[in-house]
């Protein structure tokens, strides 16, 4: 019996040390997968990182593109609006001549598309009669319109707009502000800050109507009174 129990612990102590480093390869085989695994995953987070970050700069450069789209939009809108007063007031009888043609050519193109859909075409109305009248004086030149700008960037109640040195713009220079949406009605006045190149400069809102906020493309008019 106690010949057994000898061999036993014989037997143990032999079989115990080529136990144990294989339990430690396997153990280290398994963390260096592990391992590998997390360095994979984290590479596959910075690809992803990396394609946002490209995807976010061209979205930005699209904004931008589309700001100074509508921005310049804006401005072509308004030179028409002036050229259209200035033709009202100053030449009113070549704008009666320009009516009248548009509304020749309307006809027409009324009559060819009744005569393409085989519809009786209706009848023109007679041509206006010129009154002969003496000649008029000539007619008053057209007020100067006020210098018309835009906000193309706000930070709370800091904006930037895009007049500067080139249209007259001082630092101290009361600006109106009204909304793109409503041109006509004033919410508020802005006080020039900075004066920062020929076509921009810093302002800040002195007074802002209530519920009302700084947002791209409002407009900015130099008050005159």
């Amino acid at each position: 019996m106690i010949r057994r129990i000898i061999l036993g612990t014989v037997l143990l102590f032999c079989v115990t040390p080529s136990a144990f480093p294989k339990f430690k390869d396997d153990e280290q085989k398994y963390l260096d997968d592990q391992f590998k695994a997390i360095l994979d995953q984290m590479q596959a987070m910075g690809n992803q990182v990396a394609a946002l970050t490209g995807q976010l700069s061209e979205i930005k450069q699209n904004q931008a593109l589309l700001q100074n789209a509508f921005l310049r939009q804006q401005h072509q809108l308004q030179d028409l609006d002036d050229m259209l007063s200035s033709l009202k007031v100053g030449n009113e009888e070549n704008f009666s001549k320009i009516r009248t043609a548009v509304a020749d050519l309307r006809a027409e193109t009324d009559s060819a598309v009744n005569k393409l859909t085989g519809q009786a075409a209706a009848p023109a109305a007679a041509p206006p009669v010129a009154a002969v009248s003496t000649p008029a004086a000539p007619a008053p030149a057209p007020s100067r319109p006020p210098t018309q700008g835009y906000v193309t960037s706000y930070d709370g109640t800091n904006v930037t707009i895009d007049m500067g040195s080139a249209q007259g713009i001082q630092q101290g220079a009361k600006l109106a502000f009204y909304k793109a949406s409503d041109p006509n009605t004033r919410v508020g006045v802005m006080e020039v800050t900075q004066v920062v190149d020929a076509g921009n400069s810093r302002a800040m809102v002195v007074t802002m109507n209530p519920g009302v906020k700084p947002e791209f493309s409002d407009i900015v008019r130099v008050v005159t009174e």
